[in-house]
């Protein structure tokens, strides 16, 4: 069986994303800014607002420039400094984008240095977070997450690769994945996922929540009820796309009920509706 497309892959990975991030700052750096060669557990994202400097990741050197973006991926051999009296002015934070027991940049690599469509809403978006940092307020938990979010959104739309050594786990369950979606229609259990990978049931739960993080039901459910989703802009009956994902007409609408808070001929309605209005 091959292994899963990689879009497929990423997308799935981004359903199941926790972010968190540690510390923010907007800075000049002086001219000793400098350090060789190390590696940390989390990523740093600048942007980079005027100035130059160069910037190593596991042995490709860059020239950032002001407007862009810069990743810097956990668990890969950095190294940064000044090139001159000019320096960069940047907004900068240090986070984690974990699914499961991996960060998303372990799993994937993009490029190190990314345009960014509107300059202005990037740097909204990190004064907020940079802001929230030093704010007691409950709400700015939820609006430093949103923030990274945003940028990660503009990250994520570039090109980008598996990395080429995942763990054994993790390409496991990209063949259980791809088996997940072939055969959405059909009953899946467990112990049919278990023995794609010759897992036993219980350590196949551990395995998969520790790599998309939640149950291999759970994750079933939310793709056929995104299929779902997808198939009433159709003029399909009920019934063909219940039986199309895989579940009982009788179970289909409680289902879908309890995942969207509108019941499948509900969603359709709503969705001519914004249709006729555009």
């Amino acid at each position: 069986m091959s292994e899963l497309p990689t879009y497929h892959s990423l997308r799935n990975v981004l359903t199941n994303i926790q972010v968190d991030v540690i510390i923010a700052n907007l800075q000049t750096v002086g001219p000793d800014w400098q350090r060789r060669n190390f590696v940390h557990s989390f990523n740093r994202l600048y942007y980079i607002r005027s100035g130059e400097g160069r910037i190593e990741v596991d042995g490709a050197v860059y020239h950032p420039k002001p407007g862009q973006l810069v990743l810097m991926p956990c668990h890969t051999i950095q190294s940064y400094s000044t090139v001159n009296d000019n320096t960069f002015n940047k907004y900068w934070c240090h986070f984690t984008a974990r699914v499961g027991n991996r960060d998303l940049f372990e799993m994937y690599r993009f490029p190190v240095c990314i345009d960014v469509p509107s300059s202005s809403e990037v740097e909204v978006w990190f004064e907020r977070i940079v802001s929230g940092i030093s704010s007691s307020g409950l709400g700015t938990i939820l609006d430093i997450k949103a923030s990274l979010l945003h940028l990660l959104g503009i990250v994520v739309d570039q090109h980008f690769e598996e990395t080429a050594s995942p763990s054994a786990s993790t390409q496991k369950m990209g063949r259980v994945l791809q088996y997940i979606e072939e055969h959405l229609q059909d009953r899946i259990t467990v112990e049919q996922l278990a023995d794609l990978v010759h897992y036993h049931p219980n350590y196949f739960i551990r395995s998969f929540h520790s790599v998309l993080g939640c149950s291999p039901i759970q994750y079933i459910n939310r793709l056929r009820m995104e299929k779902a989703r997808t198939m009433l802009a159709s003029d399909q009956s009920i019934g063909s796309i219940a039986q199309a994902v895989g579940i009982e007409q009788h179970n289909f609408s409680t289902m879908f009920k309890n995942a969207t808070g509108f019941s499948p001929r509900e969603f359709r309605r709503m969705l001519v509706h914004d249709h006729t209005m555009n």
